[in-house]
């Protein structure tokens, strides 16, 4: 793993189109299979599972603006999100699950800067900027997040095997 990458400054907005979720009334919940993804901080969003198409497509970043604000979290599987979640489909580039998990967690050390009263909404979202590592030409260093969290996941399998 190259671990001299300079790290910059990038705009949300530039990385990703950031795309609303969707209201839905309790009423309306009906118990499913598909993930509802919702303002919470924990089980990677997902408040309950409803009986409804999805909304949203898997392979994506959901970031709360509403409840537990700056909340972020990688989504694997289409879902629906509900209306305080927005969601971060990648702009011309390709999002694996080991850099959506690297840049959930750049986005969640964010949440300083937010709170109830100073909402991350999808305008201020857009404007946002977050501190990641770069390559030779001045872009994402996707190489550099990819490898870093393999190599967490090696470790921790490691670790597993030790104890076994």
């Amino acid at each position: 793993m190259n671990s001299s990458s300079i790290w910059k400054k990038f705009r949300l907005g530039d990385l990703f189109l950031i795309k609303k979720g969707k209201r839905l009334i309790n009423s309306d919940k009906k118990c499913g299979v598909l993930p509802f993804v919702s303002a919470i901080d924990s089980n990677n969003g997902i408040s309950c599972f409803i009986d409804k198409m999805p909304i949203h497509k898997g392979n994506v970043i959901t970031v709360n603006y509403n409840g537990s604000v700056a909340e972020s979290f990688y989504q694997f599987y289409p879902f629906w999100a509900s209306d305080d979640v927005n969601v971060l489909y990648p702009n011309g580039w390709n999002l694996t699950p080991a850099i959506g998990l690297f840049l959930s967690t750049v986005i969640r050390n964010e949440k300083f800067r937010f709170s109830y009263g100073r909402k991350w909404k999808l305008e201020r979202m857009e404007e946002s900027e977050i501190w990641l590592p770069s390559d030779n030409d001045g872009n994402p260093d996707w190489q550099y997040m990819e490898d870093y969290i393999k190599e967490i996941v090696n470790e921790v399998k490691e670790e597993i095997r030790t104890h076994l």
